[in-house]
């Protein structure tokens, strides 16, 4: 979340609670008087019934002292609109007549009490004037809450500021520079202890890239020089006279040999940040180079390669890692299948490598992109896919499968 959705955020809810506590509070004054005017009249009707009932103690007639209340000692006595509520509703103690009378009624032991309020009804006859009254109060309230909206929005910037220049600070930074030494232009608060903690946490990322940086390099030295030794020596002795059970050990060790060549170049390739950059790869010479070097695999089989790609059909990758993404999924085509066709087909942003092969278990099918998932019949480590797969979500490149008794699929599907 950036820094000025928070400001807005804080600077909504202090005016959101004002405005909340305003209509609150209007709608507490109305409830608060409706009820105390309620009360008032249950306090005078309970007050005039220890009249009436003295009165008729004493053998006199029950004649209420204020003239709005009248007592009467039958039901049937009592205004007809009043009868017919209480048949329906005998606890009833209020009841609206016509011409917005209103009356309030108690029962006594010796009768009802009943009191005509209309002309009483302070609240519901300065009803309006408290309606604007609450108006003119919310009016206030809410150029309160401008005042307060302005206030929070200053002090908001003051208090996100020094968040905005820390996020300022990490998000320009490129990765192979990453900031340092920047905490101490922050004051001793919250924010300073988070920069602190970041300030740290970066260096220590800083150190694994630069040990990793080192690694690869090393790698690239130690590894390739004798890669590329064995290499030779194998080609060299291809050249010379062999029995067959040698020409088998030789080949059985020229595809060992290409597989550390070609997992060697796939780790590098994860090593290397700039393997990342934005680069734009015309697909077919690459598919066609793959063909070519992977060859050797289904020399001798009845198998028939089928490429389906526009000739000038570009991808967002840089060639080298298109390369290795496709050496291992045509190299495990054309291994697994031992007659049919593999297709390579391109369109928009997507490649699919697939064969008509048996297909893949469906137990494997589970793992298959998990570090040492193989098949039965697999004489590699099955290493490969796992790599493919952790490539493509450091290049963004979906990779999907799909298999059957009639053969499998391997799709990517590029950004953009």
């Amino acid at each position: 979340m950036k820094a000025t959705q928070l400001r807005n955020r804080i600077v909504a809810f202090f005016v959101g609670i004002a405005l909340f506590i305003s209509a609150l509070f209007g709608a507490a004054s109305f409830l608060f008087a409706y009820s105390i005017e309620d009360r008032f009249f249950i306090y005078l009707l309970d007050d005039e019934a220890q009249t009436v009932a003295a009165q008729l103690e004493s053998g006199l007639e029950a004649r209420p002292r204020l003239d709005f209340i009248r007592y009467y000692p039958e039901k049937h006595e009592l205004p007809t609109i009043i009868r017919e509520v209480l048949e329906d509703e005998p606890n009833r103690i209020e009841f609206s007549g016509e011409n917005d009378t209103h009356y309030h009624l108690k029962q006594i032991p010796a009768g009802y009490l009943l009191a005509e309020v209309s002309e009483q009804l302070v609240v519901r006859k300065i009803k309006g004037g408290m309606l604007k009254f609450i108006l003119v109060l919310f009016g206030g309230v809410l150029v309160l809450a401008l005042i307060l909206a302005f206030t929070s929005l200053v002090m908001a910037k003051r208090l996100i500021k020094p968040l905005d220049t820390l996020v300022k600070i990490v998000e320009d930074a490129p990765v192979e520079r990453l900031p340092q030494n920047f905490s101490g232009q922050f004051v001793n608060d919250e924010i300073g202890a988070f920069a602190r903690t970041l300030e740290h946490a970066l260096s220590r990322i800083r150190r694994f890239i630069s040990r990793e940086q080192a690694f690869t390099r090393d790698v690239s030295h130690e590894l390739r020089t004798p890669v590329a030794i064995t290499q030779s020596s194998l080609t060299l002795l291809r050249q010379t006279p062999l029995t067959d059970k040698q020409a088998e050990l030789v080949g059985r060790i020229a595809d060992a040999q290409h597989q550390i060549t070609q997992s060697l170049e796939v780790l590098l390739a994860l090593a290397r940040e700039e393997t990342l950059a934005d680069a734009n790869t015309r697909v077919l010479p690459v598919v066609e180079q793959v063909i070519l070097s992977q060859a050797e695999k289904i020399a001798g089989k009845d198998i028939e390669v089928e490429v389906d790609i526009a000739a000038k059909l570009e991808l967002p990758i840089a060639p080298s890692a298109l390369r290795l993404l496709l050496n291992n999924l045509i190299g495990n085509a054309f291994t697994h299948i031992r007659s049919g066709v593999v297709t390579i087909e391109g369109h928009a942003q997507t490649i699919m490598v697939s064969d008509t092969g048996e297909g893949i278990t469906a137990d494997l099918l589970k793992t298959l992109f998990e570090p040492g998932a193989k098949g039965p019949d697999s004489e590699g480590m099955g290493m490969g896919l796992s790599m493919v797969k952790r490539l493509c979500e450091k290049l963004d490149i979906e990779l999907s499968v799909s298999s059957s008794d009639s053969g499998s699929a391997f799709c990517l599907k590029f950004p953009g």
